[in-house]
């Protein structure tokens, strides 16, 4: 019995360690580029690309996930109110800490996003959009603090398949402000952590009634700034929307 608990702790030990373990700007790429290729083949599938696309985004979703040793795979669709597919992504992560990144297609841009926790760095069409950090304050390109957008603190959860629950702490909704004026209220993505993959879009919308746009636009954005608003709406269903850790 302790030989077989030995086994087991010095697996776990290695599995931990492959999964932390640094990983060249090499690999890294290279992983990208595999994520990119696959990505354009489901481009096209998706709705054309709109100027306010950000106000289209929903909470719905369907994915896939592939768990491997080292590392957890995350690939689906993100879909309008009209159940119409917006968003293509895939997501990476490794470690305890939820370290990894996120690749989305519109029908039009790239959407790149570096996670460490809370913690992450926007990327759209190859170029650096800015970071969010772990108090939620926002800097642009150049390192200069232009808003805030604090999200609310994650809670144990509670979805079955043909239950739908409240997940998160607060009324739902958190505001993005930015340049000195409050942009947007943000929708908080219900978690699908317990939610079986074999769902349909039918499931989503019908039966678990997600499909809530994720902006609930506030003022008028600039042209920054709706890039900005498109990369919350994606990162929120995507990246909150699934959490590993409740």
């Amino acid at each position: 019995m302790l030989i077989v608990i030995f086994i087991l702790a010095v697996m776990v030990a290695f599995i931990i360690k492959k999964s932390s373990q640094h990983k060249s700007q090499e690999f890294i790429e290279n992983e990208r580029q595999q994520m990119r290729d696959s990505l354009l083949k489901k481009r096209k599938k998706l709705s054309p690309h709109t100027a306010d696309l950000y106000k289209k985004v929903t909470d719905a979703m369907i994915f896939e996930t592939e768990d491997a040793v080292t590392y957890l795979k995350t690939s689906g669709f993100i879909y309008s109110e009209q159940q119409k597919p917006l968003i293509a992504f895939e997501r990476i992560e490794r470690g305890m800490y939820e370290k990894g990144h996120i690749i989305a297609f519109t029908k039009k841009q790239e959407f790149l996003f570096e996670f460490h926790g809370s913690e992450v760095i926007f990327y759209v069409d190859g170029e650096l959009l800015g970071r969010l950090d772990k108090k939620g304050q926002l800097a642009d390109s150049h390192e200069q603090i232009i808003g805030k957008a604090t999200h609310p603190l994650h809670t144990t959860f509670g979805i079955n398949f043909y239950k739908r629950s409240h997940t998160r702490t607060n009324e739902g909704l958190f505001p993005l402000i930015m340049n000195g004026r409050k942009l947007a209220s943000i929708s908080v993505a219900p978690n699908y952590g317990e939610i079986g993959q074999r769902i349909t879009v039918s499931d989503v919308f019908d039966t678990l009634e997600f499909g809530t746009p994720i902006i609930s636009l506030l003022d008028t954005p600039n042209a920054i700034e709706e890039k900005w608003l498109l990369a919350f709406a994606i990162f929120e269903t995507v990246f909150h929307g699934k959490k590993l850790i409740p």
